[in-house]
């Protein structure tokens, strides 16, 4: 599971585990919400913790291992796509430019 799965995960819980325990204990609405608010940042701030020292006091590095030169071959691909794209998108501006060019002198014609 990832990292941040794991505190989105626990934070809800919390806010669910908070809204059980409000609602038994019978707390009027300004207490409930404070409540429900306190407990919800005490699991949130739980699980910030937790995942910290997982990842202080685990080796990753065993795990993950990045290739370079994979990596750099994806992104110069990624880099080549984005600018075919910007490409294209200046093409189509071009065009809608001259286009609107086209329009606003036939405009001129009929209003004069």
């Amino acid at each position: 599971m990832k990292a941040e799965n794991f505190i989105y995960f626990s934070t809800v819980s919390g806010f669910f585990i908070s809204i059980i325990f409000g609602i038994l204990k019978g707390f009027d609405a300004f207490n409930f919400l404070w409540f429900v608010i306190i407990t919800t940042s005490a699991f949130y701030i739980l699980s910030l913790a937790s995942v910290s020292f997982f990842i202080k006091y685990t080796m990753l590095s065993k795990y993950i291992i990045f290739n370079k030169n994979e990596i750099e071959k994806i992104v110069n691909s990624q880099i080549k796509e984005l600018e075919k794209k910007e490409d294209i998108i200046y093409e189509n501006y071009k065009f809608l430019k001259k286009f609107e060019e086209e329009e606003l002198k036939i405009l001129k014609k009929k209003h004069v």
